[in-house]
């Protein structure tokens, strides 16, 4: 399992996002149980106190004047009290292992955003300090996932330079370095706005593009790569242009896998990398878009 998923903010983020797709979730926890599903409760246990489930928004709307209480106890006291109530037979429930329906409130709406929030400002640079640390791509794309609809979907892609080693063993680390440089800065520049890049290892990287159907994807990598069609980097004073192989795919279903999802993306470009590839041994940029074929820039 990745270190991400045994991250508790991430799990309560998981666990949220079920109510952005349904009003209502059944829970229970019968019986004995595991360390890890009594971790679970917990967790539910603490968003219903802290009122982002079933909260006093939520049971307002079952609330009716008069019927809880006495009739001429103070309203407010009375609302109190119906909540106070609410939650504790709900809690109560729940570790007697009965089943418990829960229904997300405002505080939880918030929470919902906070956490993504919280977890965005934990991202690290990578050593040039131009894109985010490949360390962090696979949780931001499950993070990603979790907001993905069919009609706005995540559209992902996995690029790197063409004829890396040519820039090394032609010129030397620090010719290889500029190169990848030069990659970095067009890539953070012609994602701005749209999404987020990381240096997933060595010169491969990772765009993540949240509510990003394929055709705008496919506009965006497409401007990065003739952007990249004009940078050139000095090989011993002789002066070779950059190229890369560019794979897009889009995901659409929020139960989707984050490692399975970037996999994809990384086949997909390897049909690019193919394709990028001239018979006489020279390299152009090649985009490739899953269903769609290969285009070279």
């Amino acid at each position: 399992m990745s270190d991400y998923k045994n991250d508790a903010r991430f799990q309560e983020l998981e666990f949220l996002a079920q109510f952005e797709r349904t009003r209502w979730v059944d829970v229970s926890f019968p019986g004995g149980g595991s360390f890890e599903r009594d971790k679970k409760r917990q967790m539910i246990v603490s968003l219903i106190l802290r009122g982002m489930l079933n909260g006093p928004d939520v049971e307002a709307q079952h609330y009716t004047p008069g019927k809880h209480g006495s009739p001429y106890a103070d309203p407010g006291e009375s609302m109190e009290q119906h909540f106070r109530t609410e939650r504790a037979q709900l809690i109560h429930a729940l570790m007697k292992g009965e089943r418990g329906n829960l229904e997300m409130g405002h505080l939880g709406r918030l929470r919902f955003y906070e956490l993504q929030d919280q977890l965005r400002a934990t991202r690290l640079r990578e050593a040039f300090g131009i894109l985010f640390d490949g360390r962090h791509v696979e949780r931001d794309v499950a993070v990603a996932i979790l907001n993905s609809k069919p009609e706005s979907p995540v559209s992902l892609a996995y690029l790197d330079v063409n004829g890396l080693k040519a820039f090394n063993e032609d010129g030397d680390h620090a010719t290889g370095d500029a190169a990848i440089k030069a990659f970095f800065h067009v890539l953070e520049k012609a994602v701005s706005g749209v999404g987020d890049a990381y240096r997933k290892g060595g010169d491969e990287v990772v765009v993540i593009m949240p509510g990003t159907p394929l055709a705008e994807a496919r506009r965006c990598m497409k401007g990065a790569l003739m952007s990249l069609s004009k940078e050139e980097i000095s090989v011993k004073g002789v002066r070779r242009k950059l190229s890369s192989a560019c794979g897009i795919v889009a995901v659409t279903s929020p139960q989707a896998e984050a490692e399975a999802e970037i996999h994809r993306a990384d086949l997909v470009q390897k049909e690019a990398k193919a394709a990028s590839k001239s018979s006489d041994g020279s390299r152009s940029s090649a985009l490739a878009v899953q269903d769609e074929g290969v285009e070279l820039i």
